[in-house]
């Protein structure tokens, strides 16, 4: 192929990656950071505990949120402690809201600031952001 049809077909090549990277960041943030979690096979105890709070409703709109969110595995790792959490609403609230954060912040400061790894983080939200962790923030 001659060096001059290469050259011609550059712009096409640049603007066909810059229409499909806009569709699949568009595609991320359809959903709110809540809609991110209850999509989730990975958080369905979190999903419900955010909704037994009723901090759903807060969080589904407006932001930007950062959502640390616990996998069901880092749930089920609490054994007892977990059922003690579900039944005092109080402390359900606290181990909830521990996770919620007013603001959008990347994973990469979320790790040091939390000493927490992110199994996986940044993931788009329409208002916000949400990161996976496998262990559950308790105050």
């Amino acid at each position: 192929m001659k060096l001059s049809k290469i050259k011609s077909l550059i712009p096409g090549i640049f603007a066909f990656i810059f229409v499909l990277s806009f569709s699949f960041n568009a595609m991320a943030q359809d959903g709110s950071v809540v809609d991110v979690i209850n999509e989730s096979d990975d958080h369905t105890i979190f999903a419900q505990l955010l909704a037994e709070t009723g901090l759903e409703g807060d969080i589904a709109t407006d932001g930007p949120f950062t959502v640390i969110a616990p996998t069901d595995e880092a749930f089920e790792a609490l054994g007892d402690q977990l059922e003690q959490i579900q039944q005092d609403p109080q402390m359900l609230q606290n181990v909830v809201i521990g996770h919620l954060f007013q603001g959008e912040v990347a994973s990469a400061d979320v790790e040091p600031a939390l000493g927490i790894e992110i199994l996986q983080g940044d993931i788009a939200a329409s208002n916000g952001v949400v990161h996976s962790v496998g262990e559950v923030l308790l105050n």
